[in-house]
């Protein structure tokens, strides 16, 4: 792998392919790694710009271009990924530093950062890293530590002892590591030989005290980090991609949801559906009621035909008249409500006769 990815830019902002016009065989599965639609892992199978390869002649997984894809995420608009992790290293051998940086640019492509999963992180005793996106910014992590230190690191705790961590901003599409060469293991190689940094997703981070002293950190992730990327589909609102004929959201029962990080929306089932918004409604694989709400409809009608039927309520108490029911099924695309009406009710009294 390049240590520097740099994606190919992607006419994703063309107009979309329908989802009717997908080929009947399309591949939805790399390495144990579901490719629900948009994605695909053929160009006819895809929405531009979501077009993924499987690497059968490999390790038989997913990738975007040479980056590799863990899992997708339709309802949350993610994909996890993995990306290299740098590093700055002391070679006494040599008495030089090895300098291993990486950059990812996802710049002309559906994909962004996410600012809400991520955090840049650095590892180390004497680091300074920094992240840098294109003259956008340039944020730096400090990592120290001496020998005494390390008595008080304590697992899953980052507080800039031996581990920084930073937020990225909103929209970020490219960023680069690199480390500052002021701080360097020259003279603590001993304790700690090297400094690491990578943008890594939050929750599959968990710091470990012997992670800034020894290679774990690097060894445990294999050289690469899980990173969480959003993703979106054009770059307008909802509001105004509702009024074109490529708008996305096709299955009958879902519904448009505005991109959080960047421009662009996404597609969700409505409440008390699931499966692929992205799918025609005659699709098997469209947003279905989900069985909890079918569960619902079948008590519903069943209580539409005990109360209904004037017959099953129960006995009448001695001296009221039995209180006929106006009963209305309102239907609607996400569940049904029942309304019951009853008409004024009088007690009977006994019919007065002459003296």
């Amino acid at each position: 792998m390049s240590p520097f990815h740099i994606l190919a830019v992607l006419p994703w902002l063309s107009t979309a392919v329908s989802a009717g016009d997908l080929p009947p065989n399309c591949e939805r599965s790399c390495g144990g790694v579901e490719i629900p639609y948009p994605f695909g892992l053929d160009p006819a199978c895809a929405l531009p710009g979501f077009n993924l390869t499987c690497n059968t002649t490999g390790d038989g997984k997913p990738y975007h271009h040479d980056v590799e894809v863990l899992n997708i995420s339709l309802l949350g608009g993610q994909v996890r990924m993995r990306m290299d992790i740098s590093s700055y290293c002391y070679n006494s051998t040599t008495d030089e530093i090895s300098e291993i940086d990486w950059k990812l640019n996802l710049a002309n492509t559906p994909y962004r950062f996410s600012d809400s999963g991520n955090k840049f992180t650095a590892i180390g005793c004497r680091t300074l890293a920094y992240i840098d996106a294109v003259g956008l910014l340039t944020t730096g992590c400090v990592a120290t530590c001496q020998e005494d230190d390390l008595k008080t690191l304590i697992d899953g705790v980052c507080s800039g002892i031996g581990c920084c961590q930073t937020a990225i901003p909103k929209g970020l599409q490219y960023y680069k590591v690199s480390f500052d060469s002021g701080f360097n293991t020259t003279e603590i190689y001993n304790m700690s030989r090297c400094s690491y940094a990578a943008l890594i997703e939050s929750s599959s981070f968990n710091f470990s005290k012997n992670y800034s002293t020894s290679s774990s950190f690097n060894d445990h992730y294999g050289g690469q980090a899980p990173l969480l990327v959003d993703w979106a589909i054009g770059n307008e609102t909802c509001k105004a991609a509702q009024e074109k004929s490529n708008y996305t959201c096709v299955s009958k029962n879902s519904e448009c949801v505005d991109s959080l990080n960047g421009p662009g929306y996404i597609c969700n089932c409505s409440k008390g559906f699931h499966g692929n918004p992205y799918l025609k409604p005659n699709d098997p694989g469209s947003c279905q009621a989900s069985p909890s709400s079918r569960a619902k409809v079948a008590d519903l009608k069943d209580v539409v035909l005990t109360r209904g039927s004037g017959a099953r309520g129960g006995t009448v108490p001695p001296g009221v008249a039995r209180v006929p029911q106006a009963i209305y099924v309102v239907g609607t695309s996400i569940s049904l409500a029942l309304v019951v009406i009853p008409t004024v009710a009088e007690p009977t009294t006994p019919s007065s006769q002459d003296d």
